[in-house]
């Protein structure tokens, strides 16, 4: 399952993919589009870092882990 990370926060992004995604192994990232076509998503596995994409404006990486199985 694919999550579009549009939420008004990082925050708000990372509860909707721990409601959508419990159990699943992989995380992936689809950016915002160019030249109006979607690029391929970008998948993460457990053990792996996710970047947050740039138009956030913060230079920050979260765990594949935590967004799957939460913060314990």
């Amino acid at each position: 399952m694919a999550v579009m990370l549009h939420e008004s926060s990082l925050a708000d992004a990372a509860d909707r993919l721990w409601e959508e995604l419990p159990g699943h192994r992989d995380v992936l990232l689809c950016t915002a589009p160019v030249d109006g076509k979607y690029p391929d998503p970008l998948r993460y596995q457990r053990g792996q870092a996710v970047p947050v994409p740039e138009s956030v404006g913060v230079a920050l990486e979260l765990s594949v882990d935590t967004l799957l199985d939460g913060d314990d």
